[in-house]
């Protein structure tokens, strides 16, 4: 009972045949070392009922053919489900080999301790993640195309495709230099 607490629940009350043949079939699928699993319910000696923990009266019921008897019924019995077949049992309080099954409010799931909007709280550290990502790739490559432009520049010559007029003049009177020393000879 006080596992089904921690989470929320109640031991499991079962309300009609439908719920009973749903609670078997999920028993079979893992039944295992567990011969069944407790009901949460106990007896009420005021009034020689059965109720479930939350004092509702225990309408429907599943018994098998030797625990129908009021004189079975008292305050130290336990009950139980049997995974083989569906039917409820009498058994000792004290059985470790019988399962517990909480049943929790629709809507409701176990506490946690992270708060309700964690997807959306994921995603936006996720995003900004990826976007401080992305802005230093850009950074890194705007610096390396930076530096590799500053590099072909300092490296490059040049050459001039128009001389200025001293120098135009110089090569002239060279040329006429070497002609005149020519003709002389």
């Amino acid at each position: 009972m006080r596992r089904c607490q921690k989470v929320g629940g109640t031991v499991l009350s079962i309300q009609d045949e439908m719920e009973n043949v749903f609670v078997w079939e999920h028993l079979q699928a893992y039944e295992g070392p567990s011969k069944g699993a407790w009901l949460g319910m106990t007896f009420n000696p005021k009034g020689g009922t059965l109720v479930w923990h939350d004092n509702t009266a225990v309408n429907y019921s599943n018994w098998g053919q030797h625990d129908t008897g009021p004189s079975m019924l008292s305050q130290n019995s336990c009950y139980w489900i049997q995974s083989s077949n569906g039917v409820w049992r009498l058994g000792s309080c004290t059985n470790v080999t019988m399962g517990v099954i909480c049943k929790i409010p629709r809507g409701r799931g176990p506490p946690s301790s992270l708060p309700e909007n964690t997807t959306a709280i994921a995603v936006v550290v996720l995003s900004t993640l990826a976007l401080c990502a992305m802005l230093g790739i850009a950074v890194y490559l705007y610096k390396r195309r930076r530096s590799a432009e500053r590099g072909a520049f300092e490296s490059a010559r040049y050459s001039r495709t128009t001389s200025n007029p001293s120098e135009s003049a110089e090569k002239n009177i060279r040329v006429s230099d070497m002609e005149m020393n020519e003709q002389q000879d």
